[in-house]
């Protein structure tokens, strides 16, 4: 006998990077239904206080259940750094961050041992990717970077620019004597100019793999969604979008990328205490 469950897989993120997220998951998840909840009026987070980082996560995972989501993407690694945790303990719907699937791939990726992480300020002060990679294969050399005028430039839609190249190149640049043979895009927002920072590698010489977490996540949820038979097999795929801040900017966000019809797109006010 097939089950089919409608319910929506919820999507978080402080922005747009969880975009990244919710495309590779429709392109593998065509019958699912999404909520993607955007919490751009308070972001960036990864400038922000651990405490804070918390308390904006779970107030936005109590919107997601309200919404009836049967499971839930953490798609914000500052987030999946200081609340993951918390949220598993406190909600009963399955719920993964963006870390775990990254640090497995890049453990598979690297031949060198070599791996740079371009990630928020917060992600790189927790040491999360540090631990989590350690505790499969101690013998990586990790360095990571934060990267807040990159996280600035995708969120306010210039991160394809000219400018936004010229921001990612410096702080490529920085690594320039680093032999590291993978790259970790370890902020969902990067994930949005994955070409550009492609290109960069190119013109700096450098042979590297890029690990994108977005798209080792969905096939992480997918396999959840089997082991607990909550795949959606039936009916078309609808997205609601709920965000905190400007919605045109997102919405233009949202034709950019994933190259959706504007009249097509449904967003709503999210309420959050500021």
């Amino acid at each position: 006998m097939s089950f089919s469950d409608s319910r929506p897989i919820g999507i978080f993120d402080s922005g747009v990077g969880g975009l990244s997220v919710l495309k590779e998951l429709r392109e593998l998840l065509p019958k699912e239904n999404y909520i993607y909840i955007g919490d751009t009026l308070r972001m960036p987070y990864g400038d922000r206080e651990p405490s804070e980082i918390k308390d904006y996560t779970i107030e936005c995972f109590e919107k997601l259940k309200a919404e009836n989501v049967k499971a839930a993407v953490l798609a914000c690694s500052t987030s999946t750094s200081y609340s993951l945790d918390e949220l598993k303990e406190k909600f009963d719907f399955p719920i993964i961050g963006v870390i775990g699937a990254g640090a497995l791939e890049t453990i598979m990726s690297t031949e060198n041992k070599n791996v740079l992480l371009l990630d928020t300020n917060a992600t790189v002060k927790s040491g999360i990717y540090e631990k989590t990679i350690a505790k499969i294969d101690s013998k990586i050399n990790l360095i990571s970077q934060g990267c807040p005028d990159l996280v600035k430039a995708v969120e306010e839609g210039y991160g394809e620019s000219v400018v936004g190249f010229s921001i990612a190149k410096k702080y490529i640049d920085i690594y320039d004597d680093f032999d590291y043979d993978t790259l970790i895009l370890g902020c969902t927002h990067f994930g949005l100019v994955e070409e550009n920072i492609e290109n960069i590698l190119k013109e700096v010489g450098k042979n590297a793999k890029i690990v994108n977490p977005a798209y080792s996540t969905a096939v992480q949820l997918s396999r959840i969604l089997e082991e607990f038979r909550i795949l959606n097999s039936e009916g078309e795929s609808k997205v609601k979008y709920f965000v905190s801040g400007d919605g045109e900017n997102f919405k233009n966000m949202i034709v950019d990328f994933l190259k959706e019809p504007r009249d097509s797109i449904n967003i709503e006010k999210l309420e959050v205490t500021v």
